[in-house]
């Protein structure tokens, strides 16, 4: 036994004079002759690969001796904090953990991950935030745009608007394009900006407050506040053409139909809101072009279209009235919403906001939700979602409207006994 011992200190001090470990392995404490008398290994076995396996490398077996009597936990957390604190430590790691991946195994994964049964359950639990997933390959894109339903809830973000504009804050539109533009009328100024809410440009128009706005990608369409007329503006102000209704009120919640018509509310003289219809005009010379939904609105308000329908909110009959662009009637919607007052749509789906005067319109059966909710819908008035008013506000005001990817809703709150206006934004539409 002492003759073994010192053959095996010999071959350690060997070792450390040619920086390598002989046949004799002292941490087996076994004679190689023992070593070499094992059964010979199958020859699909492939040995993986080791930091001695590459050339650069050399292994102290004093090192080696302390290494082998920690635990699998221990090893990993050296191997950890070496790779941390070494690029080249961290770049040999990989290069052995390349050559030591068997095959079949990268083909098991690429199996699952391209599998299109297993695809869409990879992709559901993914937020709206990880789209980038869409883009990795058509099998991708297919997956990601059959589970989009179940990312489509509202949630809010953060939105820097300008806290001036909040303080006469009439109404919003959407000049589209791929640049497109958030037109603002606050009192009587109006201001376009851009994406990152930078002035584009601004105007102040006449005596009138511009209370009802909408735009396209040439003009402005606006609502003078006390006056029967609407107005065609270029984006700097400048006045094109006028609409005057000699008669009743109208201009109310305009709203342009891509390369159609301008839509807008007409109120009776005598405030007989059940003989409330809607107009449309050239969207260019603002000529009357025909009229409907005379006797089947009670309380006309917001005006969405969707394709090539319009859907009108029926405010006082709880119901939204669905026409054709032409003016016929198609159909009427009702649902668990009541008092629809505002109406956007995106995608398939119409966010409406519920009048706040519920107790002008008769019984309310919840009062604590009136103009408190935003209420997502189908296309046939099924309730989806219900979008409660941000802690602080009192209610919803206006219209819904969709910029930049963002639902953008404005409500009031109370501050120091005097109401203001906030804007909320929501991903998810």
């Amino acid at each position: 036994m002492r003759r073994y011992g010192c053959r095996v200190r010999g071959e350690i001090e060997r070792g450390k004079e040619t920086g390598r470990v002989s046949d004799f392995d002292p941490l087996r404490r076994r004679p190689p002759s023992v070593l070499r008398s094992r059964a010979p290994r199958s020859p699909s076995y492939v040995r993986p690969a080791t930091f001695a396996d590459l050339p650069e490398m050399t292994t102290s077996p004093r090192l080696a001796a302390r290494l082998f009597s920690l635990s699998h936990a221990q090893l990993l957390e050296i191997a950890v904090a070496g790779c941390e604190a070494s690029p080249e430590v961290k770049n040999r790691a990989e290069a052995i953990l390349a050559t030591s991946m068997p095959r079949h195994h990268q083909g098991a994964v690429d199996g699952v991950l391209l599998s299109s049964d297993l695809v869409p359950h990879i992709l559901a639990s993914l937020q709206l935030e990880d789209g980038a997933a869409a883009a990795v390959c058509s099998l991708w894109a297919e997956g990601w745009k059959a589970t989009s339903e179940g990312r489509r809830h509202l949630t809010r973000v953060a939105f820097d608007f300008p806290p001036e504009l909040l303080i006469k804050l009439n109404d919003m539109a959407v000049i589209p394009g791929h640049d497109e533009q958030l037109v603002v009328s606050a009192g009587h100024t109006v201001r376009i900006l851009d994406r990152g809410m930078s002035t584009v440009t601004s105007f102040t128009g006449d005596e009138h407050v511009m209370k009802g706005i909408t735009a396209d990608e040439r003009s402005i369409y606006a609502t003078r506040d006390s006056v029967d007329s609407v107005a065609r503006l270029t984006h700097v102000g400048s006045e094109v053409y006028t609409y005057e209704d000699p008669y009743d009120y109208a201009g109310h919640c305009p709203v342009l139909a891509p390369g159609g018509p301008l839509f807008c509310v007409r109120y009776d003289e005598e405030e007989d809101e059940q003989q409330d219809e809607i107009i449309a005009l050239d969207a260019k010379s603002l000529q009357l072009r025909y009229r409907f939904g005379k006797s089947l609105l009670n309380g006309a308000s917001g005006l969405a279209v969707v394709g090539d329908e319009l859907f009108v909110c029926d405010t006082k009959n709880d119901r939204l009235q669905v026409f054709s662009l032409a003016g016929e009637h198609h159909r009427s919607i009702t649902g668990e919403w009541k008092r629809p007052v505002g109406l956007c749509f995106v995608k398939d789906r119409l966010y409406l906001v519920e009048s706040c005067v519920a107790y002008e319109y008769g019984p309310y059966d919840d009062g604590q939700a009136c103009g408190r909710r935003i209420c997502v819908l189908s296309l046939q008035g099924d309730t989806l979602q219900v979008y409660p008013v941000p802690a602080g506000g009192i209610r919803f005001s206006g219209s819904p409207l969709y910029f930049d990817g963002k639902l953008l809703v404005s409500y009031v709150y109370i501050d120091r006994s005097r109401a203001r206006s906030a804007i909320v934004a929501l991903r998810g539409a």
